[in-house]
């Protein structure tokens, strides 16, 4: 028992030293130009560009981040055939719609902080289970997140959770069309009638497809069972202590870890909160000069157009670099309902960094000994 305690703490101590080692900071900095393509940020930046326009058109600004986010179903099911994504981009954009739900419904009762931070916890936990189950490439459940924090802040009756909810369903349709173009255009339901598959994107990896019947009656692997409670842990925790120490966005720390422990080994956690945190250094600084021009409606919609079509493009090369045109889009989503000012950059950086860490502590305290020796290695 001695023993295995020891060696406990000698795997904790490791693992919090691979943390700051050079060999961790060296790998955010890893390029693979390969993996780079262009037809699925362009169709994904259509789609969100596409329903932030009509929602200008329309009157329906407040709500037209949520149709954004919707659209953002575009971005995941990036290796998968086309037949394939139809059940898959289902279920996420149910997903995110069912997010946009659960945030309004906080907002609309006026829950406590700590129900808040219970709730939004639980809910990415078991985003990120779902995710991980279902195989499913992409941005990942962070996106669950952050639809339910800005429905959150957002509803304050059940007209804007109405709203919040039917933008959101609008924007997820809008998505899985942008989506699956490719396919509609050459003949979908001939491919279905004769049991064809379309191959996957350009600069894609196939994977093994299982149906989303078959895979949800499979009880859900060990590995992403550890991971969705880490993340309960992380986002409650990092929530926790942002508003402790007095920050304005407390739920962006959530955010911070969640994005982090979505790799779900330990060096990947590393690695992406690492990436994750320079990135949003480099992109507050940006999205404060956007925020302080003032550009209005009509000018932030090309922003954060540009900027998710750069973050989709850099998303699988280097995460950093994503993250620093993922950076500024979030806050101007986030301002087109709310309103933020250039101060709010600088409270996303220290919420990060406290998510970040959040997470990797606990990443490092739960480490397991197949995760301990991939750090070694």
């Amino acid at each position: 028992m001695g023993t295995t305690v020891v060696e406990h703490v000698r795997h904790r101590r490791g693992a919090l030293a691979h943390a700051v080692s050079p060999r961790a900071w060296r790998s955010t900095m890893s390029v693979d130009m390969s993996r780079a393509s262009v037809g699925v940020p362009i169709r994904v930046g259509i789609a969100v560009g596409f329903v932030l326009v009509v929602g200008g058109l329309v009157g329906a600004r407040d709500v037209a981040g949520f149709a954004a986010l919707g659209a953002l179903v575009s971005a995941f099911c990036r290796p998968d055939p086309y037949s394939v994504r139809v059940g898959r981009l289902t279920a996420l954009g149910i997903g995110i719609i069912a997010s946009v739900i659960v945030g309004s419904v906080l907002g609309v009762a006026h829950a406590s902080p700590a129900l808040e931070v219970t709730t939004i916890a639980l809910w990415g936990g078991l985003a990120a289970l779902l995710i991980g189950t279902l195989r499913v490439a992409g941005p990942g459940a962070v996106v669950f997140v952050f639809a339910a924090n800005g429905a959150m802040g957002f509803a304050a009756d059940l007209s804007d959770l109405t709203r919040a909810a039917v933008a959101t369903g609008l924007g997820t349709i809008c998505g899985a069309v942008a989506s699956l173009a490719p396919w509609l255009a050459r003949g979908a339901w001939n491919r279905i009638r004769s049991h064809v598959d379309d191959a996957p994107e350009a600069g894609s990896t196939a994977v093994r497809y299982e149906s989303i019947r078959a895979t949800m009656r499979r009880r859900p692997d060990h590995a992403l069972l550890v991971n969705a409670v880490r993340i309960v842990a992380a986002i409650a925790a990092s929530a926790a202590l942002a508003m402790a120490v007095g920050l304005s966005h407390p739920m962006w720390a959530a955010m911070g870890a969640m994005a982090a422990m979505q790799g779900v080994s330990y060096h990947i956690t590393v690695q992406r909160g690492l990436q994750r945190l320079l990135g949003n250094i480099a992109g507050a600084v940006i999205a404060a000069a956007l925020l302080g021009l003032g550009l209005g409606y009509w000018g932030a919609v090309v922003a954060i157009v540009a900027c998710q079509i750069a973050a989709e493009i850099w998303a699988p090369v280097n995460y950093a670099i994503a993250s620093t045109a993922v950076t500024p889009m979030a806050l101007l989503l986030t301002a087109l309902s709310a309103g933020l000012t250039p101060e709010a950059a600088v409270d996303r950086v220290a919420d990060t960094l406290i998510g970040i860490v959040v997470g990797i502590v606990i990443a490092a305290v739960t480490i397991t000994g197949i995760e301990h020796r991939t750090v070694s290695d």
